[in-house]
């Protein structure tokens, strides 16, 4: 029986061998049947590409053929100016800020004067200067 045994083993190795075999070579006819479709892409591809360049160098010796006014450089396009109303009203704001400074400073000032009047001998004072100076005396009321 063992001898029948290997035999039976040998025979179901082969048998596995045999639908291997098969199978590999099923596939391969499946990828030479998909190289084949390729192929028959890459020609139709090709022959497009051939039959398009033939079309671009009809069309560039049309072009080429066909009267041009002489090269010239572009014109250049007018760009635009800017806007000059922002630039009056910084002008603007900026006196009107001067002027109420101005005011400011101003009325600073007279409150400075209202707050010390001068005393008679203040006034005495500036009087006998101006006299040293040579001025007349004051005409006194």
């Amino acid at each position: 029986m063992k001898r029948w045994l290997g035999l039976i083993l040998l025979l179901v190795v082969a048998l596995l061998v045999v639908w291997a075999g098969y199978q590999g070579y099923a596939r391969l006819r499946a990828l030479e049947g998909q190289v084949a479709a390729l192929e028959a892409r890459v020609e139709a591809q090709e022959q497009a590409l051939k039959a398009l360049g033939d079309r671009v160098g009809r069309l560039e010796e049309e072009v080429f053929k066909a009267p041009a006014p002489p090269l010239s450089l572009p014109e250049v396009p007018e760009a635009p100016s800017a806007p000059a109303w922002p630039y009056a009203v910084g002008v603007v704001v900026a006196a009107v800020l001067l002027f109420f400074l101005l005011q400011l400073l101003r009325g600073q000032r007279e409150r400075e004067k209202v707050q010390e009047p001068q005393t008679p001998s203040q006034e005495n004072l500036e009087a006998s200067r101006m006299e040293d100076e040579g001025a007349p005396p004051p005409k006194r009321e």
